[in-house]
């Protein structure tokens, strides 16, 4: 079950982005190839996307503004936290109206200023998509879950208040026993609040447990690259521990391995390098340790780009282009199937891994960039 809706192609994101990926397709050769898409990764980057989505939402509720009133935008949203949620704006969020990336360690913050918005399930989905650039509703997160539940049910802030409250002392369960499609189908059948918060009391679930089918689904492709290293000659014992380091070598360059990692991506946008995978990360997924959606959804895209290109011939500009949105539309099902973030052309590390499917070699085009 799927309530997400698809994301709203504006001009700027029109045939994959900039009529494929900017065009023309292109032989990576060296870094300075790569260089396009860089620089447009680092735009991206550089963009004010929450201020822009902020800014957009209070025009729509009559305070007119610009993208640079960030002091009449602050003040407005402390009105609004102190009159809608009878609280005070949170110091995380006063930072991102002044120009901080917003952060998702709380993501409380972030369903708050959604609700002072006075944001529907859709303006908040939309808004987690293009403004905070991340999954709008994770299913097995007790805050997001509780947001999830209010915001469908449209049920006022004191009622996701008080919830969040009397759900605080729940016990996440051992195992994910239960699928994320059917948690959401459970979340929008139900509106009693007192039967909600049952069911919560017994779907609660860590970080271990979170993305479950991702988690599979990554082990499973880290299998196919791993059997392509076996395949190949190398001197000494591959130990699991190398093979890992192999994969994220395969998966994104030689240069990203440890004592090089300040060197080979100190250029890069921030929102393209953090949360990259590593040997270390890597084996903390595939041994159940715990792992932020960040890098979870990063990895998937990055084994799925590697196998995907493994196989696939980019012997001309129309079987180049044809290939891409092949990958993008196989991947984007992959990812909402996951309950992750839909491919967002906007998002500075999406627009870069399509910008390098576009070249008649898409693995050596994205390593090229590490190299930067």
């Amino acid at each position: 079950m799927n309530l997400y809706q698809q994301l709203e192609r504006s001009s700027a994101t029109e045939q994959i982005y900039d009529k494929t990926c900017f065009g023309k397709t292109f032989e990576p050769i060296t870094a300075s190839d790569v260089q396009a898409g860089i620089d447009r990764a680092i735009k991206l980057d550089s963009r004010p996307a929450f201020l822009e989505g902020l800014c957009r939402r209070l025009n729509e509720l009559g305070i007119v503004c610009t993208v640079n009133d960030t002091a009449l935008m602050l003040n407005e949203v402390k009105l609004r936290f102190k009159n809608l949620l009878q609280k005070n704006c949170p110091k995380a969020v006063q930072n991102w109206i002044r120009g901080v990336t917003p952060g998702f360690t709380n993501r409380l913050n972030n369903f708050d200023l959604c609700f002072a918005l006075e944001m529907d399930f859709q303006q908040t989905e939309v808004f987690f998509q293009k403004c905070f650039l991340t999954i709008p509703f994770n299913c097995k997160s007790r805050i997001d879950v509780v947001f999830l539940y209010c915001l469908y049910h449209k049920k006022p802030y004191s009622v996701a208040a008080k919830m969040l409250a009397d759900s605080k002392g729940f016990v996440p369960q051992e195992n994910a026993h239960t699928a994320t499609a059917q948690i959401l189908s459970a979340i929008v059948e139900c509106d009693d609040d007192e039967k909600f918060l049952q069911y919560l009391s017994s779907h609660c679930y860590g970080n271990k447990q979170q993305f479950q089918l991702a988690r599979g689904k990554i082990c499973s492709e880290v299998a196919i690259i791993k059997e392509h290293i076996l395949s190949e000659d190398y001197e000494g014992t591959l130990t699991s521990d190398r093979l890992n380091s192999l994969t994220i070598a395969a998966l994104i360059g030689s240069k990203y391995q440890s004592k090089d990692k300040k060197l080979s991506i100190k250029k890069l946008p921030k929102r393209f390098t953090e949360s990259l995978p590593n040997d270390v990360t890597l084996g903390r997924i595939i041994n159940g340790g715990e792992a932020s959606y960040e890098l979870l959804r990063k990895t998937l895209m990055l084994l799925k780009f590697y196998n995907f290109y493994y196989y696939a011939e980019n012997t001309d500009e129309n079987t180049t282009i044809q290939n891409l949105l092949d990958f993008y539309d196989e991947l984007n099902k992959e990812l909402i199937q996951c309950g992750f973030a839909q491919f967002y052309e906007m998002h500075p590390f999406d627009c870069l891994l399509l910008y390098c499917a576009n070249s008649y070699d898409p693995i050596l085009a994205f390593r090229l960039v590490n190299e930067q």
